[in-house]
């Protein structure tokens, strides 16, 4: 079972691109594979900040341990390498999260400019009812996407994030229409406890594993 990290930083008005551009330069150092983004349509864009969220992919469990350990061991040295960002920040924190299905591992020469994450809340006991059927949906849509359906480790017990990447705004609005236009919509309505949110990010930054 693989995982991704998420880290999620609210910049300072003005202080986007630097934000942007250190996260890059951290991933860079620490060697890790993964993307950045910058969001460009929140789910509340009048009660919003714009976000500054990277992702890096984790093969396994025992990734995980390694990663946690170059970020918090040798006395928190790369926490602390990072404090500049912290500064440039209003807010910023981490997410791990459990991968459950995704294609991307399968597309070449895939170079996504669009991330789309969907956030959604199963009803009790119909966690495993909704990612199958997410999962079996995401495999059948005939359009040049990545799709990734994660878990939160903390967080709802229910929560379902669907994570859609794009080469271009025009396929995002494809499979937007596709995925609003299918019959299986009504099924997906009756495992939730009410309709997805919905934010669109642009990604400054690509790094295949």
């Amino acid at each position: 079972m693989s995982y991704f990290l998420n880290t999620f930083r609210t910049p300072k008005p003005g202080k986007e691109v630097e934000v942007a551009e250190g996260v890059q330069k951290s991933m860079e150092s620490l060697g890790v594979p993964g993307l950045v983004s910058v969001t460009i349509s929140p789910p509340n864009a009048h009660l919003e900040s714009t976000k500054i969220t990277a992702v890096v992919p984790i093969p396994d469990a025992d990734g995980v341990d390694d990663l946690m350990d170059a970020i918090f061991g040798n006395d928190m040295a790369a926490l602390k390498e990072r404090s500049e960002l912290s500064e440039l920040s209003v807010q910023e924190n981490m997410s791990l999260s459990r991968v459950r299905a995704s294609n991307i591992n399968s597309l070449e020469g895939f170079d996504p400019k669009y991330i789309m994450r969907r956030f959604f809340q199963p009803k009790m006991g119909k966690l495993q009812a909704f990612i199958d059927l997410m999962s079996d949906w995401m495999a059948d849509v005939d359009l040049k996407f990545a799709y990734n359906i994660s878990t939160p480790v903390g967080g709802q017990i229910t929560s379902v994030r669907i994570t859609h990447l794009t080469e271009s705004f025009a396929l995002m609005q494809d499979l937007h229409d596709n995925i609003i236009s299918d019959d299986r919509l009504s099924e997906q309505l009756s495992l939730i406890e009410r309709p997805g949110v919905h934010s669109l990010g642009r990604i400054t930054y690509s790094k295949r594993p």
